[in-house]
């Protein structure tokens, strides 16, 4: 019924006029479903990702730096977190090398521990010891306030950016009462003021979008830190739903105010704006009003693109790694920065002479003039001709000290070329002090060089690292995605997103186009032209992003390429099969599927004729199946034979065996052709296991209905036969002969001589001996046959027996040990404790029954231990 009905669809599909244009449409309706589903919209990520990969880096802003809290300055400084007078020594360097905004990407939400001197500590207490006065003075050089130390440093810097946090979880009890406090209050109102705008009633339903649901309370900085700092920006991050960072969210409603991301606080700053000139338009753009983008030296509006929720795709600067990206400089050389910087000045002023000295010194102060100007000036034309100079001002003073460093450096690599090949302890060390001397005046120019720079301070170090997940690393410091908005906005090198109407636009086109294509062509060609269609269009959704920064629904175009495509060559394929299948269909009754494949595959085999190869043949048949047949009845007989054989030719199908015929009641199989199988022996020998398995699952099944139960023997021998089809040209069957598989037959009857059920030989147990437990059931001689073989009863999976089965073959196998030494008594000893442990036992049984002729008779003293078969 199924046949048919994909039969018609076929037909329809080959033949209706607007059957393309219909396949279509439905695929079209399949991907716009599916683009609701979390498994699509990953999907879409991923390729977003890997699109980044191929997208040429963005330009970085020179004048980005990170301050780099990495382990060797928290190996060198202290277990972290440091007392907080070290971030105020940071920043009174900072202010010394003329950074123009330090941001701390570190929240300090709550009050830190005094500070003990422990030399001035020491002082005191040997005074208080010695009864000696101590003045306030004293006891306040001993005790430091890390909180108003911090505090102090940041309000002198003047120019700093401190971190905070919008909370999903409510304010605890102990926090809610403390901000009940006057002094909390006073700084709180200062904090708003200058970390957020107060949004009216009527422009409430306009920012509605940028509100979270999930934000319960805002965690504030202490309040020494309110009260000192001059800007403020909150750095919660938001992940799309496979937890990456491709966004960030710039401005966040709450309790009617509106606060602004810590990367759109840096750039309000650096483009010389206050929160009153940020116009904010949820789902257009953020716009920066008469803004200076220092980047390309022009002043006017800067409209920054947003979602509804106020959120702006990031375009990632580097290849993933956020130490190759924008300046960076360990936290560390501030810390040392006071130790060595008046040398390193002296020795560069020496390497400078007095004219150059002169010259840097007038340069610095026309860089200190133009900047002061830059900050009064007010038309736009005024603020990029002094921004102008105060650039080309900056890359002649970098020219100039780039040069001073220079005799340093080619003195080191000249000494390096004498001690090559040579050692001069002496020279090795004054190499060491002049590498030494170079690490210290490169690590003065990079705090220099911060003059005029944006600096973040984050957290790198072990143990302190925000890590996450960004298109281009799996492993990202997120301190790097305040440079990376920065600079985004900087450049102008915005990520734009296809809208869905225009995705769907896109998507129903060419739905359509390629359905309404393959349709006129034949089945082999619309592969083709799916094959072209899907890579064109991938190279260009991802040559559009990475030239034109644009982003389109790659899966959604990729899916309704493929779908419609490739379910109209499906059906064409399925036409042109039909009559294959037809074939197959009707001949699987009585061929092996593998058999009618290979002849559809190859129409020639049909011819007779076939080829030696080594397999593993099968024979099982079913005793005493004459005195059952007389029982029952012809329709009985014929049911329970169906039953008994439909069941046992599954699990030869089942395990890659070939049905060669079925003679009443016996089988007849093969394994290792038609198609070349390496394991056939194990295929074969599982296969009986199975089958016997599957035998006494039946034989209860019979028991419990009443009928006649049957028992099965089987033999399989493993070698050499002629496989392929023989007959006559009219009529043919494919089949295996040989003496191989008349040894299978013969060991399938010798199975009534030992009481067993399935009987191996020797070539057959080698080549399966690793998967299966057997048992040594003799040496024998079969019928027309005088080279003697090894038999073995084949017993279940390898280490699969129950526990008194491995018990008695230990008994049964003592006692074939001694069977052939003709010690007679002993032999049948052992057998009768076999059969103690298993009572039934054919193969002890067996035994015993010689044990007690040959005691009686014994063979000839040129006995070889070989038993002859008597009848086939």
């Amino acid at each position: 019924m199924i046949r048919k009905i994909l039969s018609a669809v076929s037909e329809a599909v080959a033949g209706g006029k607007y059957s393309g244009l219909i396949v279509g449409c439905i695929s079209f309706l399949l991907v716009f479903a599916a683009g609701y589903s979390e498994i699509y919209k990953r999907f879409n990520l991923n390729l977003y990702d890997i699109a980044f990969t191929f997208k040429p880096s963005v330009q970085e802003w020179d004048r980005l730096s990170f301050i780099d809290i990495d382990d060797n300055s928290t190996d060198t400084l202290g277990q972290f977190p440091w007392p907080r007078h070290v971030y105020g020594y940071g920043l009174d360097v900072m202010k010394q090398a003329g950074v123009d905004l330090a941001v701390l990407d570190i929240m300090f939400p709550n009050r830190s521990p005094l500070h003990v001197v422990p030399e001035k500590a020491d002082v005191l207490k040997k005074k208080a010891v010695k009864r000696q006065p101590i003045s306030p003075e004293e006891l306040q050089e001993a005790v430091i306030d890390n909180d108003l130390e911090f505090a102090s440093s940041v309000s002198a810097m003047g120019r700093v950016v401190i971190s905070y946090n919008l909370s999903p979880e409510p304010a605890v009890h102990d926090v809610v009462e403390f901000q009940k406090t006057a002094a909390f209050q006073k700084a709180r109102r200062r904090f708003e003021e200058r970390a957020s705008i107060a949004v009216s009633p009527e422009m409430k339903s306009r920012f509605a979008g940028l509100e979270d649901d999930k934000t319960k309370s805002l965690s504030y900085p202490i309040p020494e830190l309110m009260e000192s700092a001059k800007l403020f920006g909150f750095v919660n991050r938001d992940t799309d739903i496979d937890g990456a960072v491709r966004k960030v969210r710039l401005v966040q409603m709450f309790n009617d105010r509106l606060y602004f991301n810590l990367a759109l606080v840096m750039l309000m700053n650096i483009c010389g704006i206050d929160a009153a000139s940020v116009d904010i338009h949820p789902g257009d753009g953020i716009i920066l009003e008469g803004g200076f983008n220092p980047v390309t030296g022009k002043a006017g509006n800067i409209k920054i693109p947003v979602d509804e929720k106020g959120m702006m795709y990031v375009n990632w600067a580097g290849e993933g790694k956020r130490e190759e990206t924008f300046n960076i400089l360990s936290y560390y050389s501030l810390m040392e920065y006071d130790q060595f910087s008046d040398s390193v000045h002296d020795y560069l002023d020496g390497q400078a002479g007095p004219a150059a000295a002169v010259k840097l010194s007038a340069i610095n102060k026309s860089i200190e003039q133009g900047l002061k100007g830059f900050r009064k000036a007010v038309s736009g034309p005024e603020k990029e001709k002094l921004w102008k100079q105060v650039e080309d001002l900056r890359k002649e003073k970098a020219e100039i000290k780039n040069q001073l460093v220079k005799p340093l450096q080619e003195e080191i690599a000249s000494i390096e070329g004498m001690l090559r090949g040579k050692e001069d302890a002496e020279t090795r060390k004054y190499l060491e002090e002049l590498k030494n001397d170079e690490k210290a005046v490169k690590m003065v120019m990079s705090v220099d060089n911060l003059s005029g720079h944006t600096a973040i301070t984050g957290l790198t170090a072990t143990g302190t690292i925000d890590i996450g997940q960004t298109p281009l690393s799996n492993e990202y410091a997120m301190v790097g995605a305040y440079h990376n908005t920065v600079n985004t906005v900087l450049q102008g090198a915005y990520i734009g997103i296809a809208d869905k109407m225009f995705n769907l636009v896109l998507m129903f086109a060419l739905a359509l186009a390629i359905g309404i294509a393959v349709h006129k062509m034949n089945a082999r060609y619309g592969i083709l032209t799916v094959a072209v269609s899907f890579i064109a269009a991938n190279i260009c959704a991802i040559g559009t992003f990475s030239i034109f920064n644009f982003w389109i629904d790659q899966l959604g175009v990729s899916l309704s390429l493929l779908l419609p495509s490739v379910s109209i060559v499906s059906l064409k394929f399925m036409k042109e099969e039909n009559q294959k299948k037809f074939i197959k269909g009707a001949f699987s009754r009585y061929l092996a599927p593998s058999i009618i494949d290979q002849i559809i595959a190859n129409p020639k085999s049909l011819e007779l004729g076939g080829e030696e190869r080594e397999i593993t043949i099968f024979f099982s048949d079913v005793a005493k199946f004459s005195t059952i047949s007389e029982k029952l009845t012809p329709p009985e007989l014929v049911k329970l034979l169906n039953e008994y054989l439909s069941a046992m030719t599954e699990i030869i199908l089942a395990h890659g065996g070939t049905v060669d015929k079925y003679e009443g009641d016996a089988v007849m199989a093969f394994f290792g052709a038609p198609l070349y199988q390496e394991d056939h022996a194990v295929r074969a020998c599982l296969a009986a296991i199975d089958q016997n398995r599957r035998l006494k699952e039946l034989q209860e099944h019979w028991r419990d209905t009443g009928q006649d139960q049957l028992s099965v023997r089987m033999g399989m021998n493993t070698g050499k036969a002629v496989v392929g089809n023989m007959g006559s040209a009219s009529k043919m069957d494919y089949t295996a002969m040989g003496d191989s598989v008349n040894l299978a037959s013969r060991l399938e009857g010798a199975n009534k001589y030992y009481g067993s059920h399935s009987m191996i030989s020797e070539a057959t147990y080698e080549a399966a001996s690793d998967f299966i437990d057997v048992r040594k059931l003799d040496i024998i001689r079969v019928v027309g046959k005088e080279q003697p073989i090894t038999i073995y009863e084949l017993l279940g999976r390898k280490g699969t027996l129950p526990g008194y089965m491995y018990e008695m073959m230990e008994r049964y196998n003592r006692g074939i040990e001694q069977f052939s030494n003709r010690q007679w008594k002993r032999a049948k000893q052992y057998f009768n404790e076999a059969l103690e442990v298993v009572p039934d036992d054919g193969p002890s049984q067996t035994y015993v029954q010689r044990c007690e002729e040959f005691a009686k008779k014994p063979p000839s003293k040129n006995w070889d231990g070989v038993y002859r078969m008597k009848s086939k």
